[in-house]
């Protein structure tokens, strides 16, 4: 009891300290090659996209391939997107699913002026909300209209907006949705679970297991500031 106390309290400090210093909010919008819009949120010296990737197409027009099925996704050392379940209805909300060719492609899949996120993005963002250990309520959206009930729901008071849009494995098989959320970083990736109040960054590791390469994985972009 005396745990889950220190811990409510310290996400209740950090929830006033985010929101005094700056009004956490959508700031400006911007599209991607397939024109799906996008709203850019502000966290600390960073620039994050409020909503999961949903592009079929890499930078310079180029498509990316649609994974309808299980033998479809499971074509070795292609670019490829796919929906959870194969559900196209399920993008709207949490966006699509890519495997690591998408992220390594020099076509590059962020949209124009962002990229995705390395670890040390990551370990800014930890650190400005203040604490691993309270970082995803910070993180996660609000509710429970995309995330199972749990004694560690999110307040989403930096913005960020994270949805547990799940995973495809290797063999093409969906997981977790509303439970879990998976957001590839340039080394692995990093997560979210309902019933915890941290990122997890342990899942996936692409040097240590190839097999994570045919995973498929939500995108969520950071600004490319050197551009």
């Amino acid at each position: 009891m005396k745990t889950f106390l220190i811990r409510d309290i310290k996400l209740l400090i950090a929830t006033l300290f985010i929101a005094t210093l700056f009004a956490c909010g959508k700031n400006d919008t911007f599209t991607d090659i397939d024109g799906n819009e996008y709203h850019s949120i502000r966290i600390g010296n960073q620039t994050w996209m409020a909503e999961n990737l949903r592009t079929t197409r890499f930078n310079n027009g180029d498509l990316i391939a649609a994974a309808k099925n299980a033998s479809e996704w499971t074509i070795d050392g292609r670019a490829a997107y796919s929906n959870y379940a194969n559900n196209d209805s399920l993008a709207t909300d949490y966006g699509l699913l890519y495997n690591w060719y998408c992220i390594s492609d020099k076509r590059e899949i962020a949209p124009e002026g962002w990229r995705i996120p390395t670890e040390a993005d990551l370990r800014e963002l930890l650190q400005f909300v203040g604490s691993d250990s309270i970082a995803a309520s910070l993180l996660k959206e609000r509710g429970t209209q995309h995330w199972l009930p749990s004694f560690t729901e999110g307040n989403n008071a930096t913005g960020f907006s994270a949805l547990p849009g799940g995973y495809k494995d290797a063999d093409g098989q969906s997981y977790m949705r509303k439970s879990n959320g998976y957001y590839w970083t340039t080394q692995g990736s990093f997560e979210f679970y309902h019933w915890s109040s941290r990122v997890f960054l342990a899942f996936a590791n692409i040097e240590r297991d190839a097999k994570f390469m045919k995973y498929g994985f939500s995108i969520k972009c950071i600004k490319d500031i050197s551009r």
